[in-house]
C-alpha cells in the first residue's frame, strides 16, 4: 500500500512540474533581438487568460491533492512504526512460544516412541498371557463318576475276583467320587489286598481310613481289620494296642463285641505260644 501512495505521489508530482514547464522558460545565456518587435507588446486575449486560469486552478487542486496523499502517507508511516515497534515487542515472545512448543512438540515425538515400544511390548505380552489363558482356560473332558462301574468293583469283591475287584476300584478313584463313598473304595480295596494276603498294601488303605476319613462308618471295622492284619504277622501288641483304641472311642455294642472277642483270641494266642 505505501509503494502504491510513493508511486501516486510520484505521478502527481510529474504532472505538476510538466504543468509548470509551459510558464517557466528555460534558463538561457543568449537572448536574440527582434527589432521589429522590440518596441512592440500584444496582451493575452481573453480565451488565453480563461485557459490560464483555469490551468492555474487545476494545479492549485492537484497540489491541495498532493498535499492531502502526503498527509496520509505521513500518517500510514506512523502506524508502521507503531505496528514495528509492537511486532519487536512479540517477536521476541513468539520467539520464545516457538522454543517452548517445539521442545514439546520434541517431547511428544519422543515420547510417542516410548509409547510404540511400550506397546509392542504389551502386545507380546498380551500374546503370552493370552496364550497362557487359552491353556488354562482349556475345557478339559470332566471326569464323571461311573455309578455302574461302582457296582461292578462290588459284585467282583462279592464273587471273590479281588484282581477284577482292585483294578475296577483304582479306576473309580480316579473319577472323582463322592465323599460318602471313598471310605468304602478305601475299604473295598484294603480287604480285597487282605484276601490276596498283600497285607503291607490292605494296612495302607485301613489306615487310610482311621487318618481321612474317622467320622465315616468304616472306622471300627478298620481298627478291627488291623487287629487280625497285625495278629496274623505276630505283631500282637501293636494289634492289641490299636483294638484297646478302637474301644476307647466309644464304638457301636455290636462292634464293641466283636472287638472285645479279638482281643480275647490274640490274648488266648499269645497265652498259648507262651506255654
Amino acid at each position: 500500500m505505501k509503494s502504491a501512495v510513493k508511486n501516486n505521489f510520484i505521478i502527481l508530482l510529474a504532472l505538476l512540474l510538466g504543468g509548470c514547464g509551459g510558464y517557466l522558460p528555460a534558463e538561457r545565456t543568449h537572448w536574440p533581438i527582434n527589432q521589429e518587435e522590440r518596441h512592440s507588446w500584444n496582451p493575452p486575449d481573453e480565451t488565453f487568460l480563461s485557459a490560464r486560469k483555469a490551468n492555474q486552478i487545476w494545479l492549485d487542486d492537484l497540489t491541495e491533492e498532493i498535499e492531502i496523499l502526503f498527509a496520509n502517507h505521513a500518517s500510514l508511516s506512523n502506524q508502521e512504526l507503531a505496528l514495528f515497534d509492537s511486532m519487536n515487542q512479540i517477536n521476541p515472545k513468539i520467539d520464545s512460544m516457538n522454543s517452548y512448543y517445539g521442545q514439546q512438540i520434541e517431547s511428544e515425538h519422543e515420547r510417542k516412541i516410548q509409547m510404540q515400544k511400550d506397546l509392542k511390548m504389551s502386545k507380546v505380552g498380551f500374546i503370552t498371557a493370552e496364550a497362557k489363558l487359552k491353556k488354562i482356560m482349556a475345557v478339559k473332558t470332566p471326569t464323571i463318576f461311573s455309578i455302574a462301574d461302582y457296582n461292578s468293583a462290588v459284585k467282583s469283591f462279592k464273587d471273590g475276583k479281588f484282581k477284577k475287584c482292585l483294578k475296577l476300584f483304582l479306576k473309580l478313584k480316579k473319577q472323582n467320587p463322592p465323599l460318602f463313598l471313598r471310605d468304602n473304595i478305601q475299604f473295598a480295596m484294603g480287604s480285597a489286598n487282605f484276601r490276596l494276603k498283600k497285607y503291607l498294601t490292605a494296612t495302607k488303605h485301613f489306615q487310610k481310613i482311621l487318618d481321612n476319613y474317622a467320622q465315616g462308618d468304616k472306622r471300627f471295622i478298620s481298627y478291627f481289620m488291623l487287629g487280625i492284619i497285625h495278629n496274623r504277622q505276630g505283631k500282637k501288641s501293636r494289634a492289641i494296642f490299636l483294638l484297646e483304641e478302637a474301644l476307647g472311642k466309644n464304638p457301636p455294642e455290636k462292634m464293641r463285641s466283636m472287638i472285645h472277642r479279638l482281643i480275647k483270641v490274640v490274648n488266648d494266642e499269645s497265652s498259648y505260644a507262651a506255654g
